[in-house]
């Protein structure tokens, strides 16, 4: 059983790839794709068993790692960070202009490097939670927000806002790379020649789906119907272009596929400086190495 953290959407488009291609069956796994609830999120399904894997962002897993839960990365997707502020007032071009202003940010979590940010710049921002729309950015409701460049952003363009000045926390020192596939650290060591099967499988969906782009896109939108999600194939297209570059490390020819141990331990670092996690977590103990 695999959990994406989030709805069907291009996000995850490899692996919807790797299960219709038939790239899991190849390898003899029989896969099940189960989205998660909100009720019920990604990584409660991994504690409680009912999930093997599950995506998970590098800053979140080594937060749930310093929390005790032990956590193995068998394949990273991300590369760089999609991280960014969008100002809804045009007032707002520099950090500074921050201070005071009511900034979104998301209900369960992914905005630590902003909130970092924010501290390390001492702005006094009022950050406003939201589950996982703009709504309360094209109301007027709030100055800013907290946005991904494949998500929200497009959301926001798509709506005829054109925003002046965006700030994005790669260019800032915060490019911490996102998404990776974790297991629990048990379950990694009892099932190693399965999980190897099942990230390489994953890996070759991504390759196919960047080599085949409107083909992964027609996947995508079949599990979108079929899981009766409110969106639309140009926005996940946008979606999946902008996904599959991430991909690359800055100046990189190709996806890696795999973490880096300078970017686990910037990631560490960063986390462990603003006092959000009470241990260094390296990069041996993320990737099972004993």
């Amino acid at each position: 059983m695999f959990s994406p953290q989030w709805t069907p959407q291009s996000q995850f488009a490899g692996y919807y790839v790797a299960q219709a291609k038939g790239f899991y069956k190849e390898v003899g796994l029989d896969i099940v794709i189960d989205h998660p609830s909100a009720s019920n999120p990604a990584l409660n399904r991994l504690r409680e068993g009912s999930s093997h894997v599950i995506t998970l962002q590098l800053v979140q897993a080594i937060k749930y790692i310093d929390q005790g839960i032990s956590l193995v990365n068998i394949l990273q997707t991300s590369q760089q960070s999609s991280l960014m502020i969008v100002p809804r007032r045009k007032d707002i071009r520099t950090l500074q202009d921050l201070n005071g202003k009511k900034v979104g940010i998301w209900k369960a979590g992914f905005g630590e490097p902003a909130q970092i940010l924010a501290n390390r710049q001492k702005l006094d921002i009022r950050w406003i939670p939201f589950v996982s729309n703009v709504n309360l950015f094209i109301s007027g409701a709030i100055d800013a927000t907290l946005a991904t460049s494949y998500n929200e952003y497009l959301q926001i363009l798509a709506c005829g806002i054109q925003p002046e000045h965006v700030f994005y926390l790669a260019d800032l020192g915060y490019d911490i790379p996102e998404d990776g596939l974790y297991v629990t650290a048990d379950y990694y060591d009892t099932h190693r020649c399965e999980l190897q099967a099942f990230a390489e499988a994953s890996r070759r969906g991504w390759e196919w789906a960047a080599a085949h782009p409107e083909e992964a896109l027609t996947i995508v939108m079949e599990e979108v119907r079929r899981h009766h999600v409110g969106t639309n194939k140009v926005h996940q297209k946008r979606m999946l272009d902008n996904i599959l570059h991430l991909q690359h490390r800055r100046n990189g020819s190709s996806p890696a596929f795999e973490l880096s141990p300078e970017d686990v331990e910037k990631a560490s670092d960063l986390l462990l400086d603003a006092g959000l996690i009470r241990n260094k977590i390296t990069y041996r103990q993320i990737t099972g190495q004993p």
